[in-house]
This record gives structure tokens, sequence and C-alpha cells, in this order.
């Protein structure tokens, strides 16, 4: 079995309940969920693919339950501050083999890179991952046997940010893509107010066709309508808390 991971918590500091800001009366979360359950409609009718929220035991995150109480999203309450175990403890209850991570603050996760993260992860199995898009679209996945070994090597009791380093190098497979657009200012993740902004320019700038666009005219849609102009400041600013917060986690 497949899983598709959406790893998520309502208890963030910079942006309160950002997964729960809603555009055109429709909560982030759901907008990100609801790409990828277009994206995967047959493999997910077929029970192939499930798709689970991935969050923390504290009790505001009930919420999840709320949104999705009405779909066949499945919503897990895992480890607090440790995003792989979570995710461990996720495929270890739910009989998951393989695992698509996607981070729950990037609210137009490619959908195309999933299928290429995936089919080559089926293919040759430990961890592949995409590079060459925009901040928030790229995609990481894994099989539930290689995160397991991962994590028996870790010593780290916190995991919440750049978790990535617990894996070895070596074992990664790396997909470029190149989408031959000038992209690399261009932020899809959200953590501040500008960001909210953005993504809803996109959002309500495409319309009904947000589900289904194609990588290549997602971007250009974006450039063209200079909709990154809102948020794309913030990346530095982005990548020094992040870093941060690393080095605070060691």
């Amino acid at each position: 079995m497949i899983g598709i991971f959406i790893t998520a918590r309502l208890a963030s500091t910079r942006l309160k309940q950002k997964h729960l800001i809603e555009i055109d009366g429709k909560p982030m979360i759901k907008w990100l969920v609801d790409r990828f359950i277009a994206g995967f409609e047959n493999e997910i009718k077929n029970q192939k693919i499930q798709l689970f929220i991935t969050t923390s035991k504290n009790e505001e995150n009930n919420l999840f339950n709320e949104i999705f109480q009405n779909s066949n999203i499945k919503i897990f309450f895992g480890s607090d501050s440790n995003i792989p175990l979570r995710h461990l403890e996720c495929a270890k209850a739910n009989n998951i083999e393989y695992i698509l991570s996607i981070d729950g603050d990037d609210i137009l996760c490619s959908v195309e890179a999933s299928k290429v993260v995936l089919n080559k992860l089926l293919d040759t199995g430990n961890l592949v991952k995409t590079i060459g898009l925009p901040l928030g679209m790229n995609v990481m996945g894994y099989t539930t046997l290689y995160l397991e070994k991962a994590l028996m090597n870790n010593t780290y009791d916190k995991l919440e940010t750049g978790w990535g380093k617990i894996f070895m190098e070596k074992n990664i497979v790396t997909i470029k893509i190149d989408n031959q657009l000038n992209c690399e200012k261009i932020r899809m993740t959200l953590d501040y107010e500008e960001d909210v902004i953005f993504f809803n320019d996109v959002i309500m700038g495409i319309g009904k066709e947000i589900n289904s666009i194609s990588d290549r005219n997602l971007i250009d849609n974006i450039i063209k309508n200079d909709w990154s102009k809102s948020n794309e400041f913030l990346n530095d600013q982005y990548w020094n808390n992040f870093n941060e917060q690393k080095e605070a986690e060691k």
C-alpha cells in the first residue's frame, strides 16, 4: 500500500492556524488535499493509495477531523516533535510500504513530481526526491523500511526542521526537474501573511483549473502575472529561520 502523508499541525506561531485560512471559502489544507485527490483519483478509488494528514497529538489538531469528516482522508495523530517518527508510526499502523511525503505548507505541491518520485521509488526503493522546482513544489518519497532503518541510527530527540539530515546521501536518488523557466525566486510555501496573498492570487487567478494545471503552465502563469512579487522577498528570511531552527534541534 502507498501512503500520501501530508504533514501539518495547527500550533504554528508565525501564522496562527495557517492551514485553516480560507481561500474562496475553503481552508488552505483542503486546497492541497483536493489537488492530490484529483491527481491520484484512480489509485485512490482502487485503494492502491491512501491519503493521510499526519499531525501531532496536540488537542487543537482535532480540528482536522472536522474539516475532513465527510471524506476518506485519514487523520493520524503521532509523535509531537519528531516528524519522521510520526510517519513511521502512521505507516506501521496502516500497513503502508511506500510513503510520499508532502509538507502541509506546500499548498500547490507538484502532483506531477509526486508521480515521478513514486514511479522511481517503486522501482528502486530507499529514498527519491526532486529538485529544480520552486520552493514548495518539490517532493520526497521513501519506503517504510528505509525510514525505519534511518531512525534506528537517529540521535535527535526533536526532528521538525531539516529532518532529512537523518538520511544517508549515498542512498538518495535525486531527480532534476527541468522546467526551463526562471522560477528560482518563486516561493510556494505557507509561512507568512504575504504567502496567503500569493496563494489567493494564484488560486483565484487560475480558477477551476488549479487541480489539473501542469507545473509548467502554473509556473508560467505566476511569472506572467507577477503574482510572486507579493512574497518572493521573504525567501532569505525563510531560510534564515529554517537554519536557526535546524541548529536548535541539534
